[in-house]
């Protein structure tokens, strides 16, 4: 079994944190200052270098001010996209 923090899904929700950061405009210094954790463990976590937990996740949801629902039905649209696309056959030229 594939360790969880190299799967498609762990990257999923690395790349999430970041994009919900971006879109609201927060460096990684200020996220971090908000979370009580230094810029060089909250950059870990978005690289995919660190996990965290749903406690955790909770928590920087409510930092960036996305409710966990919206965060969790993007996950899983992101999720069924990708597994479409997967299924789509692809055409040989």
């Amino acid at each position: 079994m594939q360790k969880t923090i190299y799967s498609r899904q762990s990257k999923l929700v690395t790349t999430l944190l970041r994009e919900f950061r971006q879109a609201r405009e927060m460096t990684q210094v200020e996220l971090a200052k908000k979370l009580g954790m230094t810029q060089s463990d909250l950059s870990k976590v978005e690289r995919g270098a660190r996990r965290i937990d749903f406690v955790e996740l909770r928590h920087w949801a409510a930092a960036v001010g996305i409710d966990m629902g919206l965060f969790v039905a993007e996950f899983e649209a992101r999720l069924e996209a990708a597994s479409v696309a997967a299924q789509v056959p692809r055409r040989n030229h």
